[in-house]
């Protein structure tokens, strides 16, 4: 460490939170002197001050100039606190001076309007203020006691605030003139019925005002509707003219496809993102909603649409889902948005696996992440691997839900995906250990299943006492006798081998995955290299063995998530720490059988890991 180039070493310290700074400074007096120095705080980009800790505004007083400190996280002050630091602290003055983004989300105190305009006096370079969730502000009356405005402040976050009257709303865009960025999911906007509900309600009409006075402006908006609220009439009018500027947009309201071309029309081919929530199909299914976006957004580089399903829920029982009765979609296509790289169809529940796969044929080159049906079966993933044009670039793939999906899907992504960050298999009652290991494994004759046709060293075979096997030479036959054999040719089956988590099973296992062939032929979930996230909610048919067998070297491998996966227990979790020497949090809510000693022994060889368990 102590003669790693400075660039390195700030680096490294990127990464690291201050409390690591804390640690790292005790094992040498050179990392003491570097870290001590104002320099190794000048890179600093978030920083998350609380009243209790000291640390915060420790960093602050020991910096001069602080360059890198570009967003900072208040949400833990009340009124008090920021007054006393306000008038005690010139390094937080300097700080607030500095700052590019300001974040008050989820604060649970009342910080008064009169100290939030103070404060924001001291921001001058001030262009993104986050205010989401953040009820009790909104409770305050002294809004219009403020005469200042922040023509700096361009991005303006308030998601969340069911509080949000006409009238708080009115008197807090006076103070931002220059709004570019506005978000108001959250706060179902109605239609008001008479002007006292101005200091109540936040009401379509006078948000709708706002927005066609200011729509020249806007290059992102984020708004939510009421339910009741008419979409053929009243949100419509949103936009008087076409709001030249507008790459992003977020609705969540139950909206037609009609309604969604009208907007589409007006955009004309400028969106670079579309969110749509509670889209309502007719009775022709998908096709139209795929025909407006392949004509009027083909700029889009991303996309997510949900639709209204009709959720009820009887009693105690478990939710079900009744989906209407559509006319199967054909020829969909979204082949001309060239730049999409991200494109989110969970809920379109009316495409079917010809749908998807005629969606991505010779079309999204550049996709990136990827959200699939519930209808998605391995079929879908197997052209998704192999055929289309987008499986190298590939690093988001999300497949919950999905329950027709088996260890044939895992087996493919493993083998074809590689450049996969982030993978989502829940509620999966078929896929187990074996596709993790890189097996398929058939339950009568315990045979292995192969992807696809391969040449098999004998070497292999005659080595391991674990196969019985049965020669058949095919009419085609692709063996290279005597050395090589076809996998078609030759039927491996697995002796003694029970599915039960016993030992005798695993012996069988553990010879079989440490032959010096066994990567060759087979592919397990280690081959995802770059793997951050792997999230398996409640895929029940997980057992140990995927601590021992299945996961043994994802090195970035960050997060883990095996909550409701009931037959796991202690047995393996020790290993997980050096399978994946940066895990930071695993999710183990749910999983009765790992004990509190369990949870010691995890943590024992996973040091820094957080366990969420609820």
């Amino acid at each position: 460490m102590e003669k790693l180039p400075v660039e390195i070493f700030d680096l490294i310290l990127a990464h690291l939170t201050l409390t690591d700074w804390k640690c790292l400074r005790l094992t040498s007096r050179t990392i003491y002197i570097r870290l001590s120095s104002f320099s190794s705080y000048s890179h600093l980009h978030p920083i998350v001050l609380s009243p209790k800790s000291s640390s915060g505004i420790t960093l602050l007083e020991k910096v001069t100039s602080i360059q890198g400190i570009d967003h900072l996280s208040l949400s833990n002050f009340n009124f008090t606190n920021l007054d006393t630091l306000l008038q005690t602290s010139d390094s937080f003055q300097l700080c607030l001076n500095k700052l590019t983004s300001l974040s008050f989300s989820g604060c649970t105190t009342l910080i008064d309007s009169l100290i939030f305009y103070k404060l924001l006096s001291y921001c001058t370079s001030l262009e993104k203020l986050d205010l989401s969730n953040y009820k009790f502000f909104f409770l305050s009356n002294n809004f219009s006691q403020n005469l200042k405005i922040y023509p700096s402040i361009k991005r303006l976050n308030l998601n969340g605030n069911i509080h949000l009257s006409d009238y708080s709303f009115n008197h807090l865009m006076k103070s931002f003139p220059n709004i570019e960025a506005l978000h108001l999911l959250g706060i179902p906007l109605r239609s008001s019925l008479n002007s006292s509900e101005n200091r109540i309600f936040l009401t379509f009409e006078n948000v709708c005002s706002y927005i066609q006075q200011h729509q020249e402006c806007f290059q992102a908006l984020a708004i939510s509707f009421e339910p009741t609220l008419s979409c053929d009439t009243q949100i419509k009018r949103l936009f008087l003219t076409i709001p030249s500027k507008l790459t992003y947009f977020h609705i969540d309201g139950t909206l037609t496809v009609s309604t969604l071309l009208h907007f589409l029309l007006l955009f004309d081919n400028k969106l670079e993102t579309l969110v749509v929530g509670r889209l309502v199909l007719d009775h022709t299914g998908c096709q139209p909603l795929f025909s407006a976006i392949h004509e009027y957004a083909s700029n889009l580089k991303h996309l997510c649409v949900f639709l209204n399903a009709p959720i009820k829920y009887y009693g105690t029982q478990q939710q079900k889902i009744r989906f209407p009765v559509l006319h199967p979609s054909s020829d969909i296509s979204l082949s001309s948005l060239k730049q999409l790289n991200d494109l989110d169809i969970q809920t379109l529940y009316p495409l079917n696996e010809i749908d998807l796969i005629n969606l991505f044929r010779n079309s999204l080159i550049n996709l990136k992440k990827l959200s699939l049906p519930r209808n998605t079966t391995d079929d879908t993933i197997k052209f998704i691997c192999t055929q289309s044009l987008f499986v190298s670039s590939l690093t988001h793939l999300n497949l919950n839900n999905c329950p027709s999906l088996t260890n044939h899907s895992l087996l493919l992504i493993n083998k074809y995906l590689l450049s996969l960050e982030e993978l989502t298999i829940n509620d999966n009652i078929n896929i187990n250990d074996f596709a993790f290991i890189g097996l398929s494994i058939c339950g009568i004759g315990k045979s292995i299943e192969w992807l696809e046709q391969i040449i098999i060293n004998r070497q292999f075979i005659d080595d391991l006492s674990i196969w019985t096997y049965t020669i058949t030479h095919q009419t085609l036959c692709k063996c290279q006798l005597p050395t090589y054999l076809s996998s078609s040719c030759i039927k491996l089956r697995l002796k003694d081998f029970n599915f039960d988590y016993d030992e005798s099973s695993d012996r069988i296992l553990s010879i079989l995955t440490e032959h010096k062939l066994f990567n060759e032929y087979f592919s397990s979930i280690n081959n995802l290299k770059y793997l951050r996230v792997l999230k398996l909610h409640q895929c029940i048919q997980l057992t140990n063995r995927l601590f021992r067998f299945g996961i043994h070297s994802l090195p970035d491998l960050k997060y883990l998530d095996i909550s409701l996966c009931d037959k796991i227990n202690d047995k393996n979790l020790s290993l997980i720490g050096q399978a994946c020497p940066s895990i930071e949090t695993i999710d183990l809510t749910g999983c009765h059988q790992i004990s509190e000693n369990g949870k010691v022994t995890l943590k024992k060889h996973a040091k820094r890991v957080k366990i969420i368990d609820f």
